[in-house]
């Protein structure tokens, strides 16, 4: 970057913001790496796009609050219309001068115009990003015509491009790591041993942003994500910039928006021009208004949520610049609104959270059929906690053996090297050895030639 501010070239921490706030796939892209190119490889232009100007093709700041979704892509192509594996809303405040950043949790529960209730995601799958925004915008009272989708199984290719990415793994990740390797990425890697701060490449990275079964579940998985971009956005200021077309093009191959590239632009020029870095992240649905369930009779594990008190959290944090207060919470109509869902049979199944003799304590009636239907539950859910013992159990041994192999070859590259170095040693020695005899040899011949012929001059005749 050439560009000066007050006589100041764009500092590493002006462009760590830039890439990872300002939509981080648009910025990285646009801001370095050119407008042409970005036009060409990117963006997706609706179909009564008049034709830009280019003389006026200047950066500006954006006024008042710009809203942009971010879709994480689980599909292998752009064009698969797949689950969203991650939602977010990256709210750009020239007002205030900050940047903020709402994840959605996927699972949450909503209504998707003409689906009826589904988890969120499944949204995308339906009718792509058009029919994302419009269900958040439904739900949560809040309008949102832009997006961008990143498609997570190229996302690998970008962080290997950097040289991978430190990441502090906690010792219940690692199995769950482990497991999505090669099953939800790309390439096959090997797996994570120990815990601890450490070198991901791109597939363990992709691997530990899928995590979501452990720790706080879907809130905790939603943090995992933002530190890997976070740490993508730190090691990408930090390389070769000639590097930079290579990532480019990596990068072109698995980003979507329908954001001209001019703004995206401007978005750039917007947070570069914020006087000091001010950060704010919010997770929607709230914990304290929200209920993880395994009673929906079709869906699976889904997120109750009280609709209208998250709404008003949401445009609290993104327009009036308010972070929550759970005190303000009203549990009592949240209570309510979970309990009218629960008591709603043609949705909700308890059986399906509830092992059968808590289901009894309850002093309800419950026939064979239901317990059998547990139990078939619960020997599925065994059986598939072994299967996934067994292949943590290979991948271990796996490395065990790949690492003693290690040894073994480091050991046997050693000795053939002390072996080569005695091998050289004894031979320069005899060298050395032969040497010194010839030139013995060679002496002892002069000097016998020096006295053969003092002698015969001793005798000749006078």
């Amino acid at each position: 970057m050439n560009e000066k501010k007050g006589g100041k070239s764009i500092s590493k921490k002006k462009m760590a913001i830039i890439i990872s706030l300002s939509v981080l796939a648009i910025i990285i892209v646009t801001v370095l790496f050119g407008y042409q190119y970005f036009k060409s490889k990117i963006y997706v232009a609706p179909s009564d796009e008049k034709v830009i100007n280019t003389e006026e093709n200047k950066y500006k700041e954006v006024e008042g609050i710009t809203n942009v979704l971010l879709i994480g892509s689980d599909g292998r192509t752009l064009d698969e219309l797949s689950r969203s594996d991650s939602i977010m809303i990256a709210t750009l405040d020239n007002n205030n001068k900050e940047v903020r950043l709402t994840s959605i949790q996927r699972d949450t529960l909503v209504n998707v115009p003409e689906y009826g209730e589904q988890k969120i995601n499944a949204a995308f799958a339906l009718g792509g990003a058009d029919l994302l925004m419009e269900t958040i915008s439904d739900t949560f009272k809040i309008k949102l015509d832009k997006y961008v989708i990143v498609n997570f199984w190229g996302f690998e290719s970008i962080i290997d491009a950097i040289g991978g990415i430190e990441i502090d793994i906690k010792d219940y990740e690692i199995e769950n790591v482990n497991e999505y390797i090669g099953d939800s990425t790309e390439t096959k890697s090997e797996p994570i041993t120990k815990p601890g701060l450490q070198k991901l490449n791109g597939a363990q990275a992709l691997s530990y942003s899928r995590i979501r079964s452990v720790g706080n579940g879907s809130y905790e998985r939603s943090e995992r994500q933002s530190r890997v971009l976070n740490e993508v956005a730190k090691n990408l200021v930090k390389i070769n910039p000639l590097k930079y077309p290579g990532i480019a093009d990596k990068l072109s191959e698995h980003v979507k928006t329908n954001i001209e590239p001019l703004m995206a632009l401007n978005y750039g020029y917007t947070i570069y021009k914020f006087p000091e870095l001010k950060f704010e992240q919010l997770q929607i649905p709230q914990v304290e208004l929200s209920s993880e369930e395994n009673g929906y009779k079709d869906k699976g594990w889904v997120i109750l949520i009280d609709k209208e008190q998250n709404a008003k959290v949401l445009n609290d944090f993104i327009f009036e610049n308010k972070l929550p207060n759970a005190e303000d919470y009203d549990l009592i109509a949240r209570d309510n609104i979970f309990a009218t869902y629960r008591s709603d049979e043609k949705r909700y199944n308890s059986l399906y959270g509830i092992k059968p003799e808590e289901y009894l304590d309850t002093g309800k009636v419950v026939n064979d059929k239901d317990i059998q239907k547990t139990n078939t539950v619960d020997k599925a859910a065994e059986a598939e906690t072994a299967k996934k013992e067994e292949a943590r159990k290979i991948a271990e041994a796996e490395a065990i053996r790949k690492e003693e192999a290690r040894k073994a070859e480091e050991a046997a590259a050693r000795k053939a090297a002390e072996d080569a170095a005695a091998k050289k040693a004894a031979e320069d020695a005899a060298a050395k050895k032969a040497a010194q005899d010839a030139a013995a040899a060679k002496k002892a011949a002069e000097d016998a030639a020096a006295a053969a012929a003092a002698a015969a001059a001793a005798v000749k005749p006078q």
